[in-house]
């Protein structure tokens, strides 16, 4: 009962660990993405119908990305910090590909990247109204800038540091929302905009990535819509879907999720070793029951079956128990939350779950088989007994 309670309240855990950090990244990533090496822009409107109509894609959108650096701006303009970040920009409205970003939001909206805003600058000594195109960054970086909600943000291109005698490209924005999710990559260097400011912010800039996300009804689909994008689009496209971008990070964990399921097994083994030596004594002590039985007539399977029963009945009820009490245990834990963990250091604020019916089920077959494979040993030995020598000394 206890190892089984054990095992299933761990798989659910590592289940839900595993589908909220698959959904954390898939909310800042497509399931499939398309770019073109060596055009920094090219017009994807043809590849786009294309690939809106194959079978399981759920939306297309463009997008353009590039490493800048951000500048926060100071309370009199002068500026502030500056950090390396990475700009995406994105179309922001009616977006297929980000329904799962506004769920990362903790201040602000999506809305923000697609109008502009009035801010008013100080222009020597002048103060004049302009209108800023809105972005949303990561509270870790928005924490270590010490941008607010309204607060102007400088973006510049460090491409075109590098030209001579040239100005830097840089463009001021303001912030409209923060998000946050959990993960330290995206947290402290994204910067999302609108795709018409980003692009026109990126022109000439080769460093720069743009392309198409392709977001799909079921990710782990993903691979297979993939191979048909290739067949499609040709030659001279990179297209990777999210399995490749972030394989090595799920294999780790279904490893670990393997891992426990093993290391756990090893309770109930323990628990089956149990049935052994309680049976190996039950036989020992109806020694003389046994060879009666036997020289009534029972069969050697027959005595046998009883012993097997016996272990089958310790085993199925303890699985029974410790399957439904473990069921109970993970529901409180994902309904109530009831353990809680420091956002901070993790990326999420309580433990989550995800309850699926085959862990259970392979729990419960996994321990029945153990403790029916335990009682075998002492079966055998009781029907190997000798009613003669038994009586004999009886």
């Amino acid at each position: 009962m206890l190892g089984t309670l054990a095992l299933t309240v761990v798989l659910a855990v590592m289940s839900g660990l595993q589908e909220d950090l698959q959904q954390r990244l898939l909310s800042f990533n497509p399931e499939i993405t398309i770019v073109r090496p060596g055009s920094p822009s090219w017009n994807s409107s043809a590849l786009k119908a294309r690939v809106s109509s194959i079978a399981g894609v759920a939306g297309v959108a463009p997008f353009a990305t590039a490493q800048v650096m951000a500048i926060a701006g100071g309370q009199n303009g002068e500026p502030g910090y500056v950090s390396g970040a990475t700009m995406r920009a994105v179309v922001a409205l009616h977006n297929p590909v980000l329904i799962n970003l506004a769920r990362s939001l903790t201040a602000g909206s999506l809305n923000a990247i697609a109008s502009k805003h009035p801010f008013e600058v100080d222009d020597h000594g002048t103060t004049r109204m302009v209108q800023l195109p809105g972005a949303i960054v990561g509270r870790s970086l928005a924490e270590s800038l010490g941008l607010q909600i309204g607060a102007p943000l400088t973006v510049v291109s460090p491409a075109s540091l590098g030209a001579g005698g040239s100005a830097p490209r840089l463009r001021r924005f303001l912030i409209g929302g923060f998000f946050y999710s959990g993960m330290a990559d995206y947290d402290s260097s994204l910067v999302i905009v609108g795709l018409d400011e980003g692009r026109a912010f990126l022109v000439g800039d080769e460093m720069q990535e743009t392309g198409l996300e392709v977001r799909v009804t079921d990710p782990f689909e993903a691979p297979a819509i993939a191979a048909k994008i290739v067949a499609i689009a040709g030659p001279g496209y990179e297209i990777s879907d999210w399995t490749q971008s972030n394989s090595s990070l799920f294999m780790a964990l279904a490893q670990e999720k393997l891992t426990y399921f093993l290391v756990l097994l090893l309770i109930v083994l323990v628990a089956a070793f149990n049935i052994v030596a309680t049976l190996v004594m039950v036989v020992m002590e109806r020694r003389k029951e046994i060879a009666i039985l036997q020289t009534m007539g029972a069969r050697a399977r027959s005595i046998a079956s009883i012993f097997l029963f016996d272990g089958a009945v310790l085993g199925i009820m303890g699985t029974v128990l410790g399957v439904g009490t473990g069921y109970v245990v993970s529901y409180l834990i994902g309904r109530y939350h009831l353990i809680r963990l420091p956002p901070e250091i993790f990326i999420v604020s309580a433990v989550p779950v995800r309850m699926y019916a085959l862990n259970f089920l392979t729990v419960g077959f996994a321990a029945i088989a153990l403790c029916i494979g335990a009682s075998l040993y002492p079966a055998l030995q009781a029907r190997s007994l000798s009613p003669v020598e038994v009586i004999r000394y009886e």
